[in-house]
């Protein structure tokens, strides 16, 4: 089995799960390659051998142009997911190993991710090395929890414990940020050896989810982890059963009530709403033409009244709900307190608006910084209260974008069966003094990606989809090829 974590993690510091300890070693592998391929290394591969048996957790090149040539850099890394720091004999095995390398081409360049830091002495020798060889590097569990913040993976622990408080009234003892299959999650520690684990922004899991970390939990941590206690797991299956059925009405079928056995009460409370119509025994989606403000608002809103599974979304594979985020926008200004947009901003909206689940919320609900100074009755003709209403909005828009994007258990949906590949974003920055403005406007742009990895050392969980950061000079994702879709899905249409 895999060590035991026993000692309180480092401030800031990551732990890496595992089933064994062969699994957490091939975890932070791909956690690595991930990150190097963020960095612009091609030709990624882990568990290589090199000259003279060399075994090498992960290999890479990176390619320079140099006028009319291409200079190609070699890299090759090890990667310790080790519970205490590593030591002197495992930092000589690793420069023997670049020694090796660097016999078949001396610009190698060596990393070593040494998961908890490393001790004293292999610090010493690093900044003697270092001295004398800029191409030698060390990171740590800090660095690459660093990494996932700045790619939205994982929220501060400031903001985790405070949505665990608000969702269980709890304050953990301590957070630890943990990595497994392709995603990140924080574990709560309570009093007495318990623990939870929630996503990387502190949202509790869904029990399934749970239950399937269970196993990669234990193997790695001390301590019980707190199964979802009976009340709130049957709330959860009774609203992921009232999904199901909504799915198949959104995929234009009927419920027949007699015939629902899993959980009659979810359908008896999917009858009680205002966008369904009961006819005798068979239950139906009210057309979209003929439902308001309130009830289509309602319809997208009750998906999300708890936690939901994705597989359950699947009615959005064959766009079932268009129609249905088509009359949400039409209906904005009635939700928004008369809030309206031009021609073209509601075709974008309309398009872009059903691939992301949280828009539909953004949508649905209203914006506090758009309905607290507007009213029914009262029309804003003020060019600068209707330009700050425009931001408001699409930076609230941009933000559910970008939570669905980051949302390891929804990215892989949407990669496999929605065809989102990346969100490019630019930026400009202007620095002003009381005196005017200062330089020039800096400008930067951004590509994350999510894409698909299929590798022997992931195939226990399957297909892991991770978030990459592009160079500007990667072709667009719609010259790519792309792998066929893994996603597990329920209920497809």
């Amino acid at each position: 089995m895999a060590s035991k974590v026993v000692d309180v993690a480092k401030e800031g510091a990551m732990l890496i799960l595992g089933l064994t300890a062969d699994d957490k070693g091939a975890q932070l592998e791909v956690l690595v390659r991930t990150v190097l391929e963020q960095q612009g290394y091609k030709n990624l591969r882990t568990n290589q051998v090199g000259a003279g048996g060399n075994e090498l957790d992960v290999v890479a090149t990176r390619e320079a142009a140099v006028i009319g040539s291409v200079q190609v850099t070699p890299l090759m890394c090890e990667a310790k997911a080790y519970a205490d720091p590593v030591s002197m004999p495992v930092w000589q095995r690793f420069l023997g190993k670049l020694l090796i390398e660097r016999f078949d081409d001396v610009n190698t360049i060596g990393m070593l991710v040494a998961l908890s830091g490393i001790n004293g002495n292999v610090a010493g020798s690093l900044r003697s090395l270092r001295s004398k060889d800029s191409a030698l590097f060390v990171f740590d569990g800090r660095d690459l929890l660093e990494l996932a913040a700045q790619r939205g993976e994982v929220a501060v622990e400031k903001d985790v414990r405070e949505a665990l408080n608000a969702q269980l009234r709890r304050t953990p003892v301590r957070l630890d940020a943990v990595y497994y299959a392709g995603a990140h999650y924080w574990v709560a520690w309570w009093s007495g050896g318990d623990y939870s684990v929630v996503d990387g922004h502190g949202v509790m899991l869904p029990s399934a989810d749970v239950e399937k970390l269970r196993g990669a939990l234990e193997g790695t941590l001390d301590g019980t982890l707190l199964a979802t206690d009976e009340a709130r797991a049957e709330a959860e299956e009774r609203h992921n059963a009232r999904v199901g059925l909504l799915n198949s009405l959104l995929q234009g079928d009927e419920v027949v009530m007699d015939d629902v056995t899993r959980s009659p009460q979810a359908a008896a409370d999917l009858a009680d709403e205002s966008f369904t119509c009961l006819k005798g025994a068979n239950l139906t989606l009210l057309p979209p033409d003929e439902i308001g403000a309130a009830e289509v608002s309602r319809l997208f809103l009750s998906i999300f009244d708890d936690v939901v599974k994705v597989s359950l979304l699947s009615f959005m594979v064959g766009r079932h709900h268009d129609k249905y985020v088509r009359r949400l926008v039409d209906l904005l200004p009635e939700i928004q307190s008369g809030f309206t947009l031009d021609e073209n901003d509601i075709r974008s909206l309309s398009e872009i608006a059903p691939l992301f689940p949280s828009v539909w919320v953004t949508l649905a609900s209203e914006n506090p910084m758009i309905t607290t100074h507007r009213s029914d009755a009262t029309e804003i003709i003020d060019e600068a209260v209707l330009a700050a209403d425009r931001a408001a909005f699409w930076e609230a828009v941009a933000t559910a974008i970008r939570s669905d994007f980051s949302n390891p258990r929804l990215r892989g949906f949407l990669y496999d069966h929605m065809g989102v590949a990346e969100l490019q974003e630019r930026n400009e920055l202007f620095v002003k003094c009381k005196t005017g403005l200062v330089g020039h406007t800096i400008r930067t742009e951004v590509r994350n990606a999510v894409r698909q990895y299929t590798d022997e050392s992931v195939s226990e969980t399957g297909p892991v989809y991770v978030m990459v950061r592009m160079l500007p000079t990667i072709e667009e994702p719609w010259d790519q090829e792309h792998p066929p879709p893994e996603f597990p899905l329920d209920n497809v249409g």
